[in-house]
């Protein structure tokens, strides 16, 4: 698909304020197509099977940072993109995505997305399967503006057990408290017990834990929970941790960037088998091979005739799947 045509098909939206606005069109079999990616915040891997979606493009505006609400409506599975103010490539869909999101209510997608910049961001609206057709609707409504600043949100393995889930704010004004959700499929979160912590409200940077004693085998959604002393709320980006059972376990990419060879420290407890599969950008395989692993292995990948740029590398060992990103120089 030549970008030149990317430009008949932009709806642009401009509004003073940023009030809430719904767009209506319709998707037909003159729109442009392409290889939609697979789930993810933000997406890792394009779709295997479809690789003929129908999309059209809605430009909008954010003025002022904070959390943006947005979701679809139409009579089938449809499926949404968000990219960053940098732009939409349909010849390469994983550059510069932010999400991607598949059904939150029936078969229509809806997200609530931390905007943590002002400037022009990208929805790209499509069906989930191929070839699909009919009208839509996508609702983006206004930035919720929240009394704090969150600086940071992450969730790792603790050194002990559990996961551990930090976060730092600047600038905190009448708030109530924090509460951290999780979730196993990155869509439905539930409050975790004991996880919620009381504001200090300082005007300072001021950093708050909690650890998730308990995680559930396999992967891990966190996400923070703001709750005004007015009684208002909202919930920021998520981060993940893995936690899986058994052999597998996080990876390691070491020299990151990389010239020659690619470490993969796959931390295995297993005397089994590895496949490794190298991805890049526009979820093309460039690399696959199976190794035997020795206990604690690392695995060296040669990688030296793959051009430069930015790849993600895909383990699966025990039926466990990891990815991981590098960049090639």
């Amino acid at each position: 698909m030549k970008k030149t045509l990317l430009l008949l098909f932009i709806i642009a939206l401009s509004f003073p304020g940023f009030s809430q606005i719904t767009y209506s069109g319709t998707l037909s079999n003159t729109d442009p197509f392409f290889n939609r990616p697979d789930e993810g915040t933000p997406p890792t891997m394009l779709s295997t099977d479809f690789t003929h979606v129908y999309y059209q493009v809605i430009t909008f505006t954010v003025t002022t940072p904070g959390f943006i609400t947005i979701t679809s409506s139409s009579t089938y599975d449809n499926f949404g993109i968000l990219y960053g103010p940098a732009g939409f490539d349909p010849n390469s869909p994983l550059t510069n995505a932010l999400t991607a999101v598949d059904d939150q209510s029936g078969t229509n997608f809806g997200f609530t997305y931390q905007f943590t910049s002002a400037g022009t961001y990208y929805l790209v609206f499509t069906s989930f399967k191929n070839n699909v057709t009919g009208s839509f609707a996508v609702t983006i409504n206004p930035v919720i503006t929240i009394p704090v600043k969150l600086v940071s949100f992450t969730a790792e393995k603790n050194k002990t057990s559990g996961n551990l889930i930090k976060w730092s704010t600047a600038e905190e004004i009448n708030i109530e408290k924090y509460e951290v959700l999780r979730s196993t499929d990155g869509k439905n979160f539930d409050a975790l017990a004991g996880a919620e912590l009381i504001s200090k409200n300082s005007s300072a940077n001021t950093s708050y834990s909690f650890t998730d004693a308990a995680p559930i085998s396999g992967i891990n959604y966190y996400r923070l929970k703001i709750t005004e002393k007015g009684g208002k709320s909202s919930v920021g980006s998520i981060a993940s941790v893995n936690n899986r059972k058994g052999g597998a376990g996080t990876i390691r990419l070491y020299p990151n960037p990389t010239i020659n060879f690619l470490n993969v420290d796959v931390k295995s407890s297993s005397s089994g088998k590895a496949t490794v599969t190298i991805v890049n950008s526009g979820g093309e395989t460039v690399f696959t091979k199976e190794y035997r692993l020795n206990n604690q292995a690392v695995l060296s990948v040669d990688v030296k005739r793959i051009p430069a740029g930015k790849y993600f590398v895909k383990t699966i060992i025990d039926n466990e799947e990891s990815v991981a990103s590098f960049i090639k120089d």
